[in-house]
């Protein structure tokens, strides 16, 4: 698990809970955090389960066991950024995922579970008859024929791991979506300059469904994925012996850090070239309770938090966009017209609507990414030879 603060168990205990009542015996907890951490709630966790904890571009310890291994500060600096030098805490998504990656993997672990801190075993189910009462505990929600149904999380990704060609099992989410409902005239424009179009018609109807995603239930069924879920996911670790595992940059606009989103994406591509190996969407959506008020609907407009989560994600859409238009091999200058025109469109319309002007930087941000691009690929380029420079020696 990556977060900000390790101050509580949950949701660490609710997964530690439900491995336990269905059979699973979990080796560790990996918690990689940024800021701070509540040692009372470390000697708990350390009650239950072996816990390794790593401090996000602070960690001096994880520095030096790549020391160790024989790599240099430059590489090392390359996987995890410089410990010795001050940091505010956010660190770009990639880095965040890959020092807990490391962890794991200098610790000889298996399989790596990531879960995210606002996740849960649970899925979200609509209709009575989709419900195993027979196995799984169920609660009523406040919205008509929705419940709340137990998992055997770890069980429905392990049982799909013991194939050998198996690497990845993932799944999405149920709960609010991260794009919550909303209306207004522009919002094509929107939606097509932050490269999300597919959004668009779901986005268009969410006055009906509300954005709230909900899960198969006794009629789930897997399939081969190229999509990886960054809270909901299984990894055999030695798939990165071969493949590179999260990538993710920083870029500034007006003085402002931004974290680009899209850390797993790397993934997705790599295996769409790979004959051997498989992800595989369990299609067991757990529960992501995205703003911590369900069965509450989200109202953008009224409620300053999501206003800030949306803002703070179509910053990190827009910093990712050029990268992976350029490892689609897409024209960048045709592309970048293009999705310019919809977002000076789109961003005056999402200002409007919001009563917010932080909306209008859209623009910029797009401008200020793709002169970021040249920076971000000598990221990857320094951080590719790195990693593999890890694996070299871990060998």
């Amino acid at each position: 698990m990556i977060t900000k603060d390790l101050l509580s168990m949950e949701p660490l205990d609710q997964f530690l809970d439900n491995a336990e009542k269905f059979g699973h015996e979990v080796d560790s907890v990996v918690v990689g955090y940024a800021d701070q951490l509540d040692m009372k709630v470390v000697k708990k966790l350390k009650e239950r389960v072996k816990v390794y904890l790593v401090k996000i571009r602070q960690s001096q310890v994880l520095h030096e066991k790549l020391v160790k291994l024989g790599m240099s500060d430059d590489d090392i600096c390359h996987l995890i950024g410089d410990y010795s030098k001050p940091s505010d805490g956010r660190a770009a998504y990639g880095v965040s995922r890959n020092h807990v990656v490391l962890e794991a993997m200098l610790n000889k672990l298996d399989v790596l579970v990531f879960i995210d801190t606002d996740v849960y075993p649970e899925v979200v189910i609509k209709k009575e008859n989709l419900l195993d009462t027979d196995i799984y505990q169920t609660r009523k929600t406040d919205i008509e024929d929705v419940y709340i149904q137990e998992v055997d999380f770890l069980g429905e990704h392990l049982k799909h791991l013991e194939k050998d060609n198996v690497m990845v099992t993932t799944s999405d989410y149920t709960g609010y979506y991260i794009i919550p409902p909303m209306q207004f005239e522009g919002m094509q424009d929107l939606f097509f300059g932050l490269k999300k179009e597919q959004a668009y018609d779901y986005i268009t109807n969410s006055y009906s469904h509300h954005c709230l995603a909900t899960d198969h239930g006794k009629k789930r069924s897997g399939f081969k994925t190229h999509k990886v879920l960054g809270g909901n996911v299984a990894i055999k670790l030695k798939l990165f012996e071969t493949m590179l595992p999260f990538f993710s940059s920083t870029y500034m606009v007006e003085d402002n850090k931004y974290l680009t989103r899209g850390e797993d994406t790397l993934l997705a591509i790599q295996v769409k070239n790979h004959e051997k190996f498989i992800f595989y969407d369990i299609d067991m959506k757990i529960f992501h309770n995205t703003y911590s008020h369900f069965p509450i609907v989200p109202d953008i407009v009224g409620d300053k938090n999501i206003k800030d989560r949306f803002y703070y994600a179509c910053m990190g859409w827009i910093g990712r966009n050029p990268f992976l238009n350029e490892m689609h091999e897409l024209k960048l200058e045709s592309v970048y017209k293009i999705e310019h025109q919809y977002l000076e469109a789109g961003s005056k319309a999402i200002s409007n609507y919001l009563d917010d002007d932080r909306f209008l930087l859209l623009p910029k941000a797009h401008e200020k990414a793709y002169k970021h691009l040249e920076t971000m690929n000598e990221e990857f380029e320094a951080f590719k030879a790195s990693w593999f420079d890890f694996i070299r020696r871990m060998k």
